[in-house]
Order: C-alpha cells, then sequence, then structure tokens
C-alpha cells in the first residue's frame, strides 16, 4: 500500500469487490462524467469543501452558483440535460444565516439558469469547514463517452481554458471564470445529437489530466498544438499562460473529439449557441500525449494534495 495513496488509490479501493454489481442498476457507471442508470437517467455528485474549492474571495452567492455549475458540467459532457438535484450542506456552528441565505440566492439563480429543480438533501453541522455536495441527474438522448475517439480525430475545446487559473492566482477578471463557471449545455446537448462528437469529458481537472483520461479510455495517444490554444485578455495577463491553459483546470468547459469530416458542423454550432469553438489538435495511435515544441507543465492541483483551492 502506498505510504501517501493519491485520488486513484481511494476511487480503485472503493470500486473494488463491490458486493452489489453496478450492472443490476446502471448501464454505464463508474470511468465516465455520470453514471447512466438501466432508464437512461444521468447522475453525478460533487462536493466543494471551504478552504480547498473556495476561499475569502468567493461570495456565498459564488458558491452557490458553483455548486450547481460543476455537475451541470458533467451531466453537459455527456450531452444530456440536467433535471434535478439534492443537496447535503454541513455548516458550522453557530450558523451563519446571512451566509446561508446567500449561499440560498446565488443556489437558486444557477438552478434557474439550467432548470434544475432541487428535490431534497440533507443538512447537518460540520466541527470544520463548510462541506457542500450536490447530486444532480439528468437525461441525454445520446450520452457522450470518453471512449470513443479514434486516430485521427481532431481534438476540441470551448471556451478559454486557463482564465479560472489566472483567477486563482492574480484575481481580476479570471475570478469570474473562477467562481461562476458558465458549462455549454446546449451546445453539448445538440453536439451529441448531431451525431458530431467521437468522444467528450468536461475539463475540471486540466487539459493535461482530462486528455489523458480520453486516451486511457479509448486506447489512444493525442499532439497538441499549444499555439492552437485559444487566447484572451484574461491570459494575456500572464507571461507564459501555457501551465494556466493546460495543467490547472477549474474550468467546466467541454473538451471533445470528432471526425475532420465534421469541422463545419461544429463551427456552425458554436455561432448557433454563443460557444466559442476550437480545435487544438488531433488523435493519435499509440498512448503518447505530445504538446508540440513543449514540456508538460506540472499539474497545477491534486484533490490530496497539500495547500487550498478555490
Amino acid at each position: 500500500m502506498p505510504d501517501d495513496p493519491d485520488e486513484h488509490f481511494v476511487i480503485d479501493t472503493l470500486l473494488a469487490g463491490r458486493p452489489v454489481s453496478p450492472a443490476t442498476v446502471a448501464r454505464l457507471d463508474a470511468g465516465d462524467d455520470t453514471a447512466v442508470l438501466q432508464d437512461g437517467t444521468l447522475v453525478t455528485t460533487d462536493t466543494l469543501v471551504e478552504g480547498v474549492h473556495w476561499d475569502a474571495r468567493a461570495t456565498a452567492e459564488d458558491v452557490g452558483w458553483k455548486a450547481v455549475a460543476v455537475n451541470v458540467s458533467d451531466i453537459a459532457a455527456m450531452g444530456g440535460t440536467p433535471s434535478w438535484a439534492t443537496l447535503a450542506l454541513s455548516l458550522p456552528r453557530p450558523i451563519d444565516a446571512v451566509w446561508v441565505a446567500d449561499f440560498a440566492r446565488g443556489l437558486h439563480a444557477a438552478c434557474a439558469r439550467w432548470q434544475v429543480a432541487l428535490v431534497g438533501g440533507d443538512t447537518t453541522r460540520s466541527p470544520g469547514p463548510i462541506v457542500v455536495t450536490l447530486t444532480l441527474a439528468g437525461r441525454a438522448a445520446r450520452p457522450l463517452l470518453r471512449s470513443g475517439a479514434g486516430p485521427g480525430d481532431d481534438i476540441w475545446v470551448t471556451g478559454v481554458p486557463g482564465e479560472a487559473a489566472v483567477g486563482f492566482f492574480h484575481g481580476g477578471p479570471g475570478l469570474q471564470a473562477l467562481h461562476r463557471p458558465e458549462p455549454p449545455v446546449a451546445f453539448a446537448v445538440a453536439l451529441a445529437d448531431g451525431g458530431l462528437a467521437t468522444a467528450a469529458m468536461d475539463l475540471s481537472d486540466g487539459l493535461a489530466k482530462d486528455l489523458a483520461r480520453i486516451g486511457d479510455r479509448s486506447g489512444v495517444g493525442a499532439r497538441i498544438d499549444p499555439a492552437a490554444l485559444p487566447d484572451s485578455p484574461v491570459l494575456a495577463s500572464l507571461a507564459d499562460p501555457l501551465a494556466a491553459r493546460v495543467a490547472f483546470g477549474d474550468d467546466y468547459q467541454l473538451l471533445f473529439t470528432a471526425r475532420p469530416a465534421a469541422r463545419a458542423a461544429i463551427a456552425t454550432l458554436g455561432t448557433t449557441h454563443g460557444v466559442r469553438v476550437s480545435r487544438i489538435g488531433e488523435i493519435c495511435a499509440g498512448s503518447e500525449l505530445e504538446l508540440v515544441g513543449r514540456a508538460w507543465p506540472a499539474s497545477g492541483f491534486d484533490h490530496f494534495a497539500t495547500g487550498p483551492r478555490p
């Protein structure tokens, strides 16, 4: 057993030797952005911990919004539309009534934004930080998986990966991307329903880690062109934004692959839905993940590493 187990060890240990086969209830379980139940329902869960996933720069409204948005991002990555949610909220004593009211305001705004019905949950006392866990369900007519990429496919991203990293390290305009992510739900649903993507997942842990997950599930490698990564005025504040773009995460945008023949249709879909889409590389045979002309920067975050992340 490792002296200091990481996230993969924890997940593998929890899933090993499960006494009840997930096949009894799910068509697809661990390994993609959501489970897919036998009736087609998508289910996902995310937890936000004070001092790990947010700090004093985030308002309670920001936390409420983000608790919904990070789960919506998982549903969107499957080409799905969110429907209902349950919330577990752990609070220290004495309860900060103003914080709770502001949190609810942000939570309700995000639920309204993506038409999510809050149907229940749990509240409990925390001896330490505030802990927010939201479980979200949705539906997809044609779920997108991580396992369909093939050699020759294009690699695409939506939005501008890296802006949240700028917000974390430098504040300023990047805080909007960090605290109020906007997953491209309608675009993702249209992408899936149109059969345009071969594989997809959401960008939550950084391009380097998330691309590796598509590679593992699809049995392929990838080549990324750093010059093709999308730019913005927020990223322009960094002398070398590469690490922010590929190694930090918290983007909650879509990473997907598609056949070259779909390029025009994808560009049109982006225009239709007001979503910026960028073709940043290609899928290759083998297992190597290449960043052309550059070394991959070290990962900016690990769930079990020391140090906070908002």
